[in-house]
């Protein structure tokens, strides 16, 4: 028996299913059913990330449809990614300035002999996808969605041969995805906002030359996270000893995340910057010197047993001042929100867990647990960048309603207003585990998409009331 809501349209997730119209209700599909079809099950997913097919539809002919769109050989994850892509340049009118985190993520399928296409990371894992993405946000750290979206299986006979790769040509290597990460990106850009500038964030394996190169000349801006101690002319012949041998700008203090085994703490840094012409390494000896800006961290005096915080950035921008160094500093810190994608995207919408049979048909169901993870972390971020908003920019009115009813034990009284971001969220988080004590500060990615789905069971018991 099909719940009240959608035999009778008594309850329209209004927040939800606005989102999922404006993320597929415009893909190019061979036939406009595949298309409502794939509004619906963005609506699901969103409404209960985390769960299987049926578990999260509403009864088994819904899920019998979810499986038939997936596993149809006329819808493509191309025009997907394109939907998904398209509705983040879109939000890009009118933000003078994003910051792109481009990072690569492996999606293990163990012990799935059946599934073809799949491709192998090591010796021990001989089932798994890579996934390479380019996350936008705004400076204060707002989650705005995906830009780029590449994804491949490495052939098992590449399994042993790294040091062969060296000596291919860069067009064949699979390094090459962070150039394409950036030109994508960067397309998106200009098809709907070029007055909007770009900066892009890479950790250390985005440490390649050519790419240093080209984002020097390039219109936008870069900050990489230092890998090779690369020679530079003049000074101290490579960048540790060169840098080492800099003034202090400022010391600065950081929070340092909670790490397995270490609670968060607060780190007293040493700053240091510098302009740098850097010497191509010697398979690039074709190719000039590159200037470019770096900016060192480092943790003088860590606490006994305890890794000192130490990153080497290399930049476009300028470093010529304490501040215009610091900004750098900052923009660095926003790449763990790629980290909480994935995490998101593994742990709370659980892509790992598919049982579809070809790797093509895991892509098409990624392409909508990658737009619902975004959407988790937008929530979980909206709280601290935009804590005074009204929560209505995310919860329907009854959705606010029943949650403020079910935190509060009370009816909701006449003529109360609507919940600030902030409020909402800590309100969810408690669904989720979280104390709300003091210190305790606002609940994480992992909290809230547990909630979330606590929630929807809350929603859906109100409309099966009698």
């Amino acid at each position: 028996m099909r719940r009240k809501y959608t035999k009778c349209g008594a309850y329209k997730p209004e927040r939800v299913l606005l989102f999922a119209t404006r993320m597929f209700g415009s893909v190019v599909l061979p036939d406009a059913r595949l298309v409502q079809r794939a509004v619906r099950m963005a609506v699901q997913l969103a409404r209960r990330p985390g769960e299987s097919i049926p578990q999260g539809a509403d009864d088994p002919a819904e899920a019998k449809g979810f499986y038939r769109l997936l596993e149809n050989d006329r819808v493509e994850a191309d025009p997907l990614w394109t939907c998904v892509h398209e509705s983040t340049a879109r939000v890009l009118e009118g933000v003078p300035q994003a910051v792109v985190l481009h990072d690569t993520t492996v999606l293990m399928f163990p012990r799935r002999p059946a599934t073809s296409g799949l491709g192998t990371m090591n010796t021990q894992a001989r089932e798994a996808l890579l996934m390479h993405s380019g996350l936008a946000l705004r400076p204060d750290g707002h989650v705005l969605g995906l830009l780029h979206n590449a994804v491949w299986a490495r052939p098992p006979k590449e399994l042993g041969k790294a040091a062969e790769r060296k000596h291919r040509p860069r067009e064949d290597k699979e390094s090459v995805k962070w150039s394409h990460g950036v030109a994508e990106a960067a397309a998106w850009r200009d098809r709907h906002s070029r007055a909007t500038s770009l900066v892009h964030v890479m950790d250390r394996e985005g440490d390649i030359y050519e790419d240093l190169q080209d984002l020097s000349l390039g219109r936008d801006d870069a900050v990489v996270r230092c890998a090779q101690d690369r020679a530079v002319e003049g000074g101290n012949g490579t960048i540790w000893p060169h840098m080492a041998a800099q003034p202090v700008l400022a010391s600065r203090q950081v929070t340092v995340a909670r790490t397995q085994g270490q609670a968060a703490r607060r780190a007293t840094v040493a700053v240091r910057a510098a302009s740098v012409s850097v010497r191509p390494p010697q398979q690039c000896s074709h190719l000039p010197p590159t200037t470019l800006g770096v900016v060192w961290v480092h943790e003088p005096d860590p606490p006994a047993g305890v890794a000192p915080l130490d990153w080497m950035l290399w930049t476009t921008l300028a470093v010529d001042t304490v501040t215009r160094a610091w900004a750098v500093v900052q923009l660095y810190r926003l790449r763990w929100r790629i980290e909480d994608f994935h995490l998101t995207l593994k742990s709370g919408c659980r892509i790992e867990d598919s049982q579809l049979k070809t790797a093509e048909r895991i892509q098409v169901l990624l392409t909508f647990c990658c737009a619902v993870a975004v959407r988790l972390l937008q929530l979980t971020h909206w709280a601290r960048c935009a804590p005074d908003a009204p929560c209505t920019e995310v919860l329907s009115d009854l959705e606010w309603r029943l949650l403020w009813a079910y935190h509060h034990h009370l009816p909701v009284p006449r003529g109360e207003p609507p919940p600030t971001v902030r409020e909402a969220v800590l309100m969810l988080g408690r669904l989720g585990g979280h104390l709300g004590r003091k210190g305790d500060g606002l609940p994480g990615v992992r909290c809230l998409w547990k909630a979330w789905g606590r929630f929807q069971t809350l929603v859906d018991g109100y409309h099966i009331r009698p």
